[in-house]
């Protein structure tokens, strides 16, 4: 974790609660697009890939923690496709 703040982790399980739906648990994957509105990118149980716009997220509660990388690790990626 850097000095700057917090960030989510690559390769962390995560569980996200979202408005009027079940929480949701999975591995952070990275980010992406959904039209203009930036999205998480979880893989869940099965390795079904869900979107999750990030404005629609209640909060998030880090379940695992992915091993530490060392610090010049590169940033999650946003993914187009």
């Amino acid at each position: 974790m850097s000095d700057t703040g917090y960030e989510l982790t690559v390769g962390s399980k995560y569980l996200i609660r979202l408005p009027d739906e079940d929480d949701t648990i999975g591995l952070f994957m990275g980010y992406t697009m959904i039209g203009t509105e930036s999205a998480v990118v979880i893989k869940m149980d099965g390795d079904r890939i869900r979107l999750i716009p990030v404005t629609g997220i209640t909060f998030l509660d880090l379940l695992e923690s992915a091993s530490q990388e060392p610090e010049h690790r590169s940033q999650p990626e946003h993914l187009y496709g």
